[in-house]
């Protein structure tokens, strides 16, 4: 079974990412054999306040028992405690944060004061580094990715959680595992010559996820860099499932 920790509905505004139905991506999943998928909607990095976006995404995956909704919050907004309620009362797994896209850092109070409201919720965090590489973007849109500097003393100054990193590249993978055992990473902007056997000389199995970064990226390009990995069978459907029905609670 392939669990995608990585996926969104809605289209970019700066490419040419199909805009799906969630039956439509749950069919285009399906076909590059991924059975679940936690998806967030494009809309909640655009829009000041992510909540009608994630509203829009709870009812479009209601039907489509595949796709698992995570939605987003913007703690720059001074009602991320409510959002995080509206979360919670959903019954989802997860909520993520854009740090880069909502205009604040890692550093900023209200991430403590949320992080210590997350710890009394079931949810699990998810902190997305980039949708996209910076060197692909459009040229009038300069939005970095969350800088490893701010990622780093973020999870040192929160050890009791471990956080799921999406849009994270191979080399702060490595970087970030030399002092941080709170996290775990995707795979879908990590490239290098067999990406994952590579990756697995940085941190263990237990700790990568498949995450495919659909739309951005091409689904069955990003399954087959864990296919085709030459890793031992045990860390392969750790890393396809395992690890992702254990950290969600799927």
């Amino acid at each position: 079974m392939l669990i995608d920790t990585n996926v969104n509905l809605g289209s970019w505004p700066f490419n040419l990412t199909p805009a799906r139905t969630a039956a439509q991506l749950a069919k285009h999943l399906a076909a590059s054999g991924i059975e679940r998928a936690l998806v967030s909607h494009f809309d909640t990095a655009f829009q000041p306040d992510p909540m009608p976006a994630n509203r829009t995404l709870l009812a479009a995956v209601k039907r489509t028992p595949a796709l698992r909704p995570v939605p987003v919050i913007n703690l720059r907004l001074a009602n991320w405690a409510e959002q995080l309620a509206e979360c919670v009362a959903a019954k989802v797994s997860a909520v993520k944060l854009l740090p880069n896209f909502h205009n604040y850092t890692l550093r900023a109070p209200a991430v403590r004061l949320f992080m210590d409201a997350l710890s009394a919720t079931p949810l699990r965090l998810i902190l997305n580094i980039r949708f996209e590489d910076e060197r692909h973007r459009y040229f009038a849109f300069n939005v970095q990715g969350v800088p490893m500097a701010d990622v780093k003393a973020f999870l040192k100054k929160f050890p009791q959680h471990h956080v799921l990193l999406t849009g994270i590249y191979r080399p702060e993978i490595k970087d970030l595992a030399k002092t941080r055992k709170n996290f775990s990473a995707d795979l879908a902007y990590c490239e290098w010559r067999d990406t994952v056997k590579d990756l697995l000389t940085a941190l263990p199995a237990s700790r990568l996820m498949l995450g495919t970064c659909t739309p951005m990226l091409a689904t069955r390009g990003q399954v087959d860099k864990l296919r085709l990995a030459s890793i031992p069978a045990k860390s392969k459907a750790l890393i396809a499932s395992g690890n992702a029905v254990k950290f969600f609670r799927l």
